[in-house]
């Protein structure tokens, strides 16, 4: 009677576990705003692992609407065993491996519309691996779509005044500012300072209140060496320019900005202000080669300056 209760004990005891660690996903009745699931335990404490485990976790958020739903997932690693490894996939479809040396915490994003997996393998033998993942799901406002502005007007964005995207182009869209990058459409990076998508479209997506970008098309950015976009703010900030070079201003809190302590270094010099983006359609407003001795304030919200074959210094502020 005694080995009987013993081995209905230990089979009970087994059955549990493997009960705990099946491939549940997370239901939709779960899948709403401030709702936080965690897998495997609901207290979010680490789960032990088994050998010879191999679970895929889907992590979805609903397709957008005007109102829809992202989540934040964090992934705990508390691997032991040397071949033990997670295995995310992102939601472009890249993956990172994490693995018992790695990152004890990592922290993903899920836009709306999108799926993040979670795939966790041990090999044969016990370990003493462990594992959290845990989903908080929060509200998102979905913006509409907005075809890229053209000719005098510059592009950009500030999130504390406009939802936004996503932005589409008839060519390709070059990210020349951003105070956050989060990648959702695919780029080509040009020594981690700008982003071209490799399509005509940009999504722009923000999870924090400060995020401002600028936007050129790519035939704005192709005919300069060196080409970049600044925000202004109302200290004083210096700029020396290289040949063949475009430097964007933006101040986007009010229109103004002020232009002072020219220094025109080689001559002569082919360079000049042009309001707005450096296109045919927008405006000269300065011509540098003129080698001003005295501050210009200019009452507009952007400006480019533009050297063709000199370098130069000088300063800029937001006057508002």
């Amino acid at each position: 009677m005694k080995n009987f209760i013993f081995l209905f004990f230990c089979l009970f005891i087994v059955n549990s576990a493997a009960t705990a660690l099946e491939c549940t996903q997370i239901p939709p009745s779960e899948i709403y705003d401030s709702n936080t699931v965690n897998i495997t335990k609901k207290d979010g404490s680490l789960q032990s692992l088994p050998g010879n485990f191999n679970c895929v976790y889907n992590i979805s958020t609903p397709i957008p609407a005007s109102h829809s739903l992202y989540a934040i997932v964090t992934v705990t690693n508390g691997l032991k065993g040397v071949n033990d490894y997670i295995l995310v996939t992102k939601i472009t479809g890249s993956e990172r491996k994490i693995v018992s040396a790695g990152n004890k915490v990592e922290t993903y994003k899920v836009i709306p519309g999108s799926q993040l997996s979670v795939q966790v393998i041990t090999k044969s033998g016990v370990m003493k691996s462990q594992f959290a993942i845990s989903v908080q799901y929060h509200s998102a406002v979905i913006g509409p779509s907005v075809q890229m502005k053209t000719g005098s007007e510059m592009n950009f964005l500030d999130v504390k005044t406009i939802n936004q995207g996503p932005f589409t182009s008839l060519t390709y869209i070059v990210l020349t500012l951003a105070t956050e990058i989060y990648e959702v459409d695919d780029f080509f990076y040009d020594n981690g300072s700008k982003f071209t998508t490799i399509s005509h479209h940009l999504t722009v997506v923000s999870f924090q209140e400060s995020l401002i970008q600028v936007l050129n098309p790519i035939t704005e950015v192709q005919p300069f060496i060196n080409f970049l976009s600044v925000p202004m703010v109302k200290t004083e900030t210096p700029f020396d320019t290289g040949f063949n070079e475009a430097i964007q201003l933006v101040n986007f809190d009010s229109a103004g900005i002020v232009m002072d302590r020219f220094q025109i270094v080689t001559k002569p010099c082919n360079a000049k202000v042009v309001a707005g983006p450096p296109n045919n359609s927008s405006k000269t407003i300065l011509d540098l080669s003129t080698n001003p001795s005295k501050a210009q304030s200019f009452n507009v919200k952007d400006l480019t300056v533009i050297s063709n074959g000199c370098f130069f210094l000088l300063t800029a502020v937001a006057s508002n």
